[in-house]
């Protein structure tokens, strides 16, 4: 990379500074410096927490995790500047991730609270439209305290674009979905049940489209996953343990990536407030090969830069990015020194 790369974060925005809602920044290609160049101010307890690009880069939905579940579009101008198009109900409550899909005609959405998972239209002009389908989880798990009911945590796209996959925690459970792109139906085309009380949170597809990884918030580890593209299963493969000791209410998985060349995968744990880095020489058995501080407080997600040399850590509790370089032979992170003061943030995206 020889330009300055520019970043999207999401955040929570209650709290009483006036400086709340999505940001804007640029990092160097090293990583070593790192400045705010803006805000799109969003209203307090709209939480749009979690961010994607549409398909052209033009536009950018946000995930709404406020009480009522929403999702929300805007525009991004050559400028870097956003401006909101419109919002849209998800009929669900606290919808916390969501994703472009099908090449870009429609996003679908995670609610965490209620456990749903909808999906919109997306038109031409950016704008999203009303909900066509809601399908509602049922089911719970047993940690009562977490999984008294269904929770969708994650959408994710296969590598092929053939299935749309929802993660939820309270069942233990990956459902996969075929979209019916003409009225906009999500139609179930399998699920994976995980062991008891793992609580999947999130997954991350190796390369090579033939391996997924899935992390465990409730029992601390990962799920390696062998993914039948044909039917949209997971079949769990083995567990890895992410965290020693783990106690419950007190360590939180949240992260996890893969690097773009597939040869190592990075984790985030909140509580130890660490990123764990695996080698994949076998890209069955991940290898650890370092554990190293976030540098903050609660990393509520991690994310790479598209050629796998920075890494950037969202530290919700501590208001801050902060930015790694990652080893090109071992995948370690190493921080640059380079850290952003950005309220609660929650994800950073690369436009």
């Amino acid at each position: 990379m020889s330009t300055n790369i520019e970043l999207l974060i999401g955040s929570y925005t209650e709290g009483p500074s006036p400086e709340r809602g999505i940001f804007r920044a640029t990092v160097t290609p090293d990583g070593s410096r790192i400045e705010l160049r803006g805000v799109t101010p969003i209203a307090p307890n709209v939480d749009p927490t979690w961010l994607t690009a549409g398909a052209d880069g033009r536009f950018v939905y946000a995930a709404c995790e406020g009480e009522r579940g929403a999702v929300l579009a805007l525009a991004l101008d050559e400028t870097g500047d956003l401006s909101v198009l419109n919002a849209q109900p998800t009929g669900g409550s606290g919808t916390c991730h969501l994703a472009v899909v099908n090449g870009g005609t429609h996003l679908v959405a995670a609610d965490y609270v209620s456990g749903s998972v909808s999906a919109h239209p997306i038109a031409a002009d950016g704008t999203v439209g009303e909900q066509t389908t809601l399908v509602q989880h049922v089911g719970s798990g047993p940690y009562i305290e977490r999984q008294a009911g269904p929770h969708a945590h994650m959408i994710a796209e296969d590598p092929d674009g053939r299935f749309v996959h929802a993660i939820d925690l309270g069942t233990d459970t990956v459902y996969a979905y075929a979209l019916d792109a003409e009225n906009g139906a999500l139609i179930e085309a399998s699920r994976t049940t995980l062991r008891p009380a793992f609580g999947p949170r999130h997954v991350a597809f190796h390369p090579n489209g033939e391996l997924a990884y899935i992390i465990g918030e409730l029992g601390f580890e990962v799920a390696v996953c062998e993914y039948d593209a044909a039917t949209g299963r997971l079949h769990p493969l083995a567990y890895v343990p992410i965290v020693e000791d783990g106690v419950l209410g007190e360590d939180f998985p949240s992260g996890i990536r893969v690097s773009p060349d597939g040869r190592f995968l990075h984790l985030a744990v909140r509580g130890p407030d660490t990123i764990r880095t695996y080698a994949l020489v076998d890209p069955r058995k991940p290898e650890l090969v370092s554990v190293v501080p976030t540098g903050g407080k609660w990393p509520r997600d991690i994310v790479l830069s598209p050629d796998g040399t920075l890494l950037f850590c969202s530290n919700q509790l501590s208001d801050e990015v902060t930015v790694f370089a990652l080893d090109p032979a071992t995948g370690t992170p190493s921080a640059t020194g380079a850290a952003l003061d950005v309220p609660a943030p929650s994800c950073v995206i690369m436009r």
